[in-house]
This record gives C-alpha cells, structure tokens and sequence, in this order.
C-alpha cells in the first residue's frame, strides 16, 4: 500500500513539474524551398522520357563515388530548368548536392539516398531556366558505384 502512494505521489511532482516548464517555441526562419524533385525507378519507363525526350545533355557521366564530393564544371552558354541524376554502376550514396549558377548564388539540395543503377531523381530548379557554373556532389566514399547529370 505504501509503495502505490509512493508511486502516485512521484507521479504527482513529475507531471507537475513537466506542467510547470515554461514552453518555448522557436521559429525556424521563413524557407523558401525553391526545388522539387521526383525520384523514377526505370527513366525508360517514367513520363520524364517521354516529356523530355531529346532534351537532356549530358554534363557530368560515369562520375565515381569514391571520393567524398566531385566538382563538375558546366560552364557554357547552356541553361537549364530540371537536372536529372542517375545511377549508372552500382549503388553509389548521394549525401548532397550543391549547384552554383551563373549569378553566384548556390542551391543545396540535401539528398541522402543511395542510386542503384537505372534508378534517378529529377530536380527542378525553381521552375526558372539558369545558368549552371558547377555542380558539386557529396557522396559516401565508402559506397561503390558511379552516376552520370543531365540538364534539360
């Protein structure tokens, strides 16, 4: 009997004392996610073959995953509204994915997914065609495999 009072009473002060925290309630600063992406399994068999045909230029393929992130140089005239990355051997790990356009502004795209072969994700850069400087991906080096980008 006495242990059920101790129980109730510990009880008691635990919920009075969670109750009586004061809540804080922090904003996280107004996002504007300027991106979407749509992950496909098969690209010959998803819309984006069909919508895009003839329309994606290769900028960066058989790229390796060894190390921990590749700079890829698009430079050129080219400008783009969606990038497709896909994989091509193996299972390589995407961790990020940073893109610098012509103006000098960056877009971080935080991916973390892994990219088995014939498997990718469509990117769309703010529905707005631009200019691409470089594209720098983040990749696990412990993974193996490689991927190839597309531009459209």
């Amino acid at each position: 009997m006495k242990r059920i009072a101790l129980l109730t009473a510990g009880l008691m002060a635990f919920s009075t004392a969670a109750m009586a925290q004061p809540r804080i309630v922090v904003r996280a600063p107004e996002v504007n996610v300027q991106w979407n992406r749509e992950r496909y399994e098969g690209y010959d068999h998803s819309h984006w073959r069909h919508d895009f045909k003839g329309r994606w230029q290769p900028l960066a393929q058989g790229y390796s995953s060894r190390t921990d992130r590749q700079f890829i140089n698009v430079g050129g005239p080219g400008r783009f509204r969606k990038l497709r990355i896909e994989g091509v051997r193996g299972e390589p790990v995407i961790l990020k994915i940073a893109i610098e356009f012509g103006d000098k502004t960056t877009q971080a795209i935080e991916y973390r997914g892994v990219l088995p072969r014939g498997t990718g994700e469509v990117i769309d850069l703010n529905g707005d065609t631009r200019r691409i400087n470089r594209i720098i991906v983040y990749t696990d080096r412990n993974s193996r495999g490689a991927y190839s980008i597309y531009g459209a």
